[in-house]
């Protein structure tokens, strides 16, 4: 239990150290705002990097709700394909495997099928305090 109060308090010193510390972005449709913390912020990042090795393919799309096939390259000649669900109208996307669930970070599959709708902007549901 000590271990786990420390390495929080670790945590808390470390975005304490970088809170006058100016972040580039990664992508204009997030803004760091104050909204995350600099760990926080540099995982969400990460995801938006991490996009650039997925191909998103339409593979269904009824009354505004499409659904999405997103391949993933991880390695040489290895791929991940994932499945997104893309809500137009309600702005909500979700990916099958749900690091947003588990993890409170909007992972690189939606991302990259938000970019496929030119979606200039996150929905603010997927920016946590």
């Amino acid at each position: 239990m000590i271990i786990a109060s420390n390495v929080g308090s670790k945590e808390r010193e470390s975005d304490a150290a970088d809170f006058y510390t100016v972040i580039p972005c990664a992508t204009k449709i997030l803004n760091r705002s104050s909204v995350y913390t600099h760990q926080k912020f540099r995982k969400v990042q990460a995801q938006f990097r991490g996009k650039v090795n997925c191909i998103t393919r339409s593979t269904n799309s009824v009354l505004g709700s499409s659904l999405y096939e997103v391949v993933e390259q991880v390695f040489n000649s290895i791929f991940n394909k994932f499945v997104v669900t893309y809500d137009s109208v309600a702005a909500q996307v979700k990916c099958q495997c749900l690091l947003f669930e588990s993890r409170r970070i909007l992972c690189r599959h939606p991302l990259s099928v938000l970019s496929f709708e030119r979606v200039n902007k996150v929905s603010p549901r997927y920016i946590l305090k």
